[in-house]
């Protein structure tokens, strides 16, 4: 019911806007909208991928908090000479459901290192003595590591997203020779079913940036159409 009463709201405003003057949206303008509208009305950060503007959006509640220009953005799909026929592009617009991202290795739990019981509201509280120097050389934090340039999203619809500052060289001999190769493979019972990927392209300062947001359970809207 609520889904056709948002769609009568779309086709009023379109119809206003042809009355006006103006060519109404199109269909998936609207259907891209329609599903960001649903994204927004939950309190987790959700990500809005956009091929026509080249730009991939962090947003919640429909706010955008932050954009980070693709450099480039290429579906890649091995397609063996025999065997599975793999879909050429995933259907859109659609939200993709991260199934196992990077992110999920960046959550950190920082442990108090002393523990001491509240005060009550009519005592203050006492101030403890800073705890004696031991002796002997200061141990030398473990250094947190850098996140990658380059990392791997599994998707729930049997994609892949890969993010990366350089795009993988597709030559005419490379992928000619990567299909005798895993033809090869095959025969010999050897051969790897890589599933289909999309490939963003960004700089790498902001691919690791944005490597702890893609976390198992995180929203990707992809969005197609122009209003």
């Amino acid at each position: 019911m609520r889904r056709l009463a948002l769609a009568s709201i779309c086709t009023s405003a379109a119809a206003a806007l042809a009355w006006a003057g103006n060519e109404p949206p199109s269909p998936a303008y609207v259907a891209s909208r329609e599903l960001e509208l649903v994204a927004a009305r939950k309190p987790q950060v959700y990500l809005v991928l956009s091929p026509e503007l080249r730009a991939l959006d962090v947003r919640a509640r429909g706010v955008t908090l932050d954009r980070i220009p693709l450099a480039g953005l290429e579906l890649l799909s091995q397609q063996p000479v025999l065997g599975r026929s793999l879909p050429s592009s995933p259907s859109v617009p659609a939200v993709w459901m991260i199934k196992e991202g990077p992110g999920d290795t960046d959550r950190e739990i920082i442990a108090p290192t002393e523990l001491r019981p509240m005060p009550a509201e009519d005592e203050e509280e006492e101030e403890v003595a800073p705890a004696p120097t031991p002796a002997g050389p200061t141990p030398t934090p473990t250094p947190i590591p850098e996140p990658p340039v380059s990392y791997r999203v599994q998707l729930e619809n049997g994609w892949d997203l890969w993010i990366t500052d350089r795009l993988p060289r597709q030559g005419f001999l490379r992928l000619v020779g990567t299909a005798l190769r895993d033809g090869w493979n095959r025969w010999r019972g050897r051969g790897l079913d890589l599933p289909p990927a999309v490939t963003l392209v960004m700089a790498p300062e902001d691919a690791r940036r944005v490597h702890h947001l893609f976390r198992t359970g995180t929203a990707i809207l992809v969005t197609t159409g122009t209003p």
